[in-house]
């Protein structure tokens, strides 16, 4: 019996060490990943935007193509002066809007090109042939011979999104090949200053992201991540000589680009509708301006801060047969005071022409505040060096991602 009993308590002691050397080996188990000694490495759990992320790629992938351009030849003559023929080439993207083989791209990617190359996201080359453009809206119709192919839904992008969404790019990026970036709404309604005339609308209600985007990312999609398609891409600010993305991308809104391709695809042309156009240049009051007034013409103004400053008009346009005088303190206009020169420009992109808004105003002239109606008309196409109350002041141009570059 005694022997049993030191059996048994040998048993109990074994049982209890080996619990203790378990205990101890796991709580100095060192993590693969490099933790530190006694914490035990686990997977980190995977994000629900990472998740939706991955998602929205294998969709939108499917519906957006690389474009290779070849253009005309053109005269090079080098550092010694001695010519030569040189043939562009560019590289830039596509969304299939229809499953009979219809991409929409940018007019810039595909403007003068003499031959266009289209890969699908599986690997299949088409050629492809203009169809339509649309330059005002720097948006292009391109037809290839393919059926029964993936296209992208549309979401309503004026109702569908708010500024802080996720959302991804996607694009032939550098000329690299389908390639994905993500991040987020930063801005809607976004005007940016037209590379070509004050009538070029497709920039006037831009969709701002901070999503990369870079050239050859031109004519991609702008997707949320449930894969809808709310805009096109179409251009960006950089900085950097080459044209690198800093974070502010551009892209035209999906109701702009559908309204568009109705058009496109039936009549092969879509006009632009006319601006609302007031007529007048302005500035932006500040009280360094009204100090510069006051010294030169002995003009003064009641507040320095608020408004804009009338620097002359279209001779006949809407302002001046409403009234309106150069030097005037415009402070008011559809019931909306101006507390930055952007703010009228925004309050004309509401309205159209023929429609009338009050404007109330400050005549420095007659130390007077006065209210005005000015009855809006249709932009003209070529302002030339005139007055143009879309172009309130120098900014910066944008510049165009796509070829040539």
């Amino acid at each position: 019996m005694k022997q049993l009993g030191l059996i048994v308590l040998g048993a109990v002691a074994g049982v209890l060490l080996w619990q203790g050397f378990q205990h101890y080996s796991e709580s100095h188990e060192t993590s693969t990943n490099g933790g530190l000694p006694g914490i035990v490495s686990r997977p980190a759990p995977e994000s629900p935007n990472a998740q939706s992320s991955a998602k929205a790629a294998n969709t939108v992938e499917e519906y957006v193509v690389n474009v290779d351009t070849t253009g005309r030849p053109v005269a090079d003559y080098g550092f010694f002066g001695f010519q030569r023929w040189v043939t562009p080439r560019g590289s830039g993207s596509g969304v299939i809007v229809r499953k009979d083989g219809f991409i929409v791209t940018n007019n810039h990617v595909v403007d003068d090109a003499q031959d266009i190359q289209v890969t699908l996201f599986s690997g299949r080359k088409f050629s492809g042939r203009l169809w339509a453009r649309a330059p005002d809206y720097d948006l292009a119709l391109v037809k290839i011979n393919a059926n029964d192919l993936p296209y992208a839904r549309f979401a309503d992008s004026e109702k569908d999104i708010r500024v802080g969404d996720p959302v991804i790019a996607v694009g032939n990026a550098l000329g690299l090949g389908t390639t994905v970036t993500s991040g987020i709404i930063s801005a809607l309604q976004r005007r940016v200053p037209s590379q070509n005339d004050s009538r070029n609308v497709s920039l006037q209600k831009a969709i701002q992201t901070d999503a990369a985007i870079n050239p050859g990312n031109s004519g991609g999609a702008l997707a949320l991540l449930d894969g809808r398609l709310i805009g096109i891409n179409t251009a960006i600010y950089s900085t950097n000589q080459g044209g690198g993305n800093i974070g502010i991308g551009f892209a035209i809104p999906a109701n702009t680009v559908h309204k568009a391709l109705e058009a496109l695809i039936s009549k092969k042309t879509f006009e632009s509708p006319a601006p609302a156009f007031m007529g007048v240049a302005y500035q932006p009051m500040s009280p360094d301006l009204a100090q510069s007034l006051n010294q030169r013409f002995g003009l003064s103004y009641p507040t320095t801060d608020t408004g804009v400053v009338v620097q002359n008009l279209v001779p006949q346009g809407p302002a001046e047969l409403a009234g309106v005088k150069s030097y005037d303190q415009i402070l008011e206009v559809d019931g909306k005071k101006l507390d930055a020169a952007q703010k009228l420009a925004e309050i004309m992109q509401a309205h159209k022409p023929g429609d009338v808004l009050k404007v109330v105003l400050y005549r420095p002239a007659l130390s007077k505040k006065m209210t005005l109606s000015v009855k809006l008309s249709a932009a003209p196409r070529d302002l030339g060096n005139g007055p143009d109350q879309s172009q309130p002041q120098p900014q910066p141009q944008p510049r165009i991602p796509g070829w040539p570059f």
